[in-house]
């Protein structure tokens, strides 16, 4: 999870490390790639899955030399705001306190969250309900930061770095709960090593709260406003011919993808 300061103190040095007006012709796009079928590595050590199609037909689509890097998810922002890559591709929702650091393209697609329990737990999904309970969320997260808003005052949240540790702490059942993303939680989890899990409680978006954002973009530095017209330039041209949603259809039984 970023702190507030240090959300802060990453736009001063955003502004710091402006640049003035340029002509893109490589850029590289970091990504968290512990997040299948969106991001993960392959047994042969290459980038697989849905962003990493995505980032590679926008580029092709650009003529753009495009390098993808594996970062951490909590070193994303700052390595964006300190260049040491250009964009960052990897299911990074768009909320009020990214966007005072780094600006967005326009959204590709938007996510369902819901919270996932051990089977039989019936555990209401309400403040009552959750009072006590411990939570298991990655940080730095949209989701990380509704559970705080809404249960960080009487369950016990606790955040982890990577997407699949929280499954480790439901398994080993040093908690109670995990609430994320629908499609994540169902491909990573529930249909393999979690099997005795189901999901709990309604499917909330950030149509439902802003703290969930107002969905998936490739977040830019601020002052890289031709590379943001590009993305969304790109991203256009494949809704237009079809590349999307072929995409979207190779990975997913269902439209994930905004039209």
């Amino acid at each position: 999870m970023i702190p507030a300061k240090q959300l802060a103190a990453l736009a001063l040095a955003a502004i710091a490390l402006g640049a003035s007006a340029k002509e893109w012709k490589e850029v590289t796009i970091a990504m968290d790639a512990t997040y299948p079928p969106f991001e993960s590595v392959g047994p042969d050590g290459k980038l697989v899955g849905f962003e990493v199609d995505l980032s590679n037909a926008l580029c092709e689509e650009l003529k753009l030399k495009c390098k993808l890097v594996n970062v951490a998810f909590d070193a994303l922002i700052p390595g964006l705001v300190t260049k040491k890559s250009d964009a960052l591709i990897t299911s990074l929702n768009i909320n009020e306190d990214r966007k005072r650091v780094i600006d967005f393209s326009e959204p590709y697609y938007r996510m369902e969250n819901r919270f996932v329990a051990k089977k039989g737990a019936n555990i209401p999904i309400s403040r009552e309900g959750l009072k006590g309970k411990k939570i298991a969320v990655q940080a730095g997260t949209a989701q990380a930061s509704y559970v705080r808003k809404f249960y960080g005052d009487i369950a016990d949240v606790k955040y982890y770095q990577g997407a699949s540790e929280p499954y480790l702490e439901l398994l080993s059942g040093r908690a109670d709960l995990h609430f994320g993303f629908v499609v994540q939680i169902n491909d990573s989890f529930l249909s393999k090593d979690g099997k005795g899990y189901e999901f709990v409680g309604p499917s909330v978006s950030g149509k439902d709260d802003k703290t969930l954002g107002e969905g998936v973009a490739v977040a830019v530095r601020k002052d890289d406003k031709e590379l943001k017209a590009l993305f969304n330039q790109g991203l256009q041209s494949l809704r237009k011919n079809g590349t999307l949603k072929k995409i979207n259809d190779k990975y997913f039984p269902f439209t994930l993808v905004v039209d």
